[in-house]
């Protein structure tokens, strides 16, 4: 019935909880170091540069929507979940190969002592469980176990 708040499933359930906890790692992510200098004394967080802050909005977006989904699902989260997160793992895998360019190239100077840091790896992750979760489920009827096909009634007669 309209005006009703839906219930959520335990599938639209596992859905929400991927959103939020990707849409989570995806934040931390931006804000833990993605590369250290001086073996490990400067730390280089995501969040000083225009590309990590896209990486925690979204991934603040993504959890926002994880909870929106948990307490009203509706098949409009789960698209948003699947494409925001879709599009933050492609920009991910480019931001992760431009860093390793990066690296590369700071470790010719002996001085700098370049280290990867894990943050970068860590919001990818987030984007990935979260759109991989979500994807999942975007072909799919809200109860479509629960529709008989013409297989599953039994013969009359």
């Amino acid at each position: 019935m309209k005006g009703l708040p839906s219930v959520a499933t335990a599938h639209e359930r596992r859905v929400a909880s991927a959103a939020v906890a990707g849409g989570a790692l995806l934040a931390i992510g931006a804000f833990l170091p993605w590369l250290t200098l001086y073996a490990g004394l400067h730390p280089l967080r995501g969040v000083i540069g225009l590309n990590g802050r896209v990486l925690a909005a979204g991934g603040a977006v993504c959890l926002v929507a994880g909870v929106r989904g948990w307490v009203r699902p509706t098949p409009g989260v789960r698209w948003v979940v699947a494409l925001l997160s879709g599009a933050l793992a492609g920009f991910g895998g480019w931001l992760i190969v431009q860093l390793l360019i990066t690296y590369h190239h700071l470790r010719a100077n002996p001085m700098l002592v370049p280290r990867l840091g894990p943050g970068l790896f860590i919001a990818v992750a987030g984007a990935l469980v979260a759109g991989a979760t979500a994807a999942r489920t975007l072909g799919r009827r809200p109860n479509a176990s629960a529709t008989p096909t013409p297989l599953m009634t039994p013969p009359s007669g």
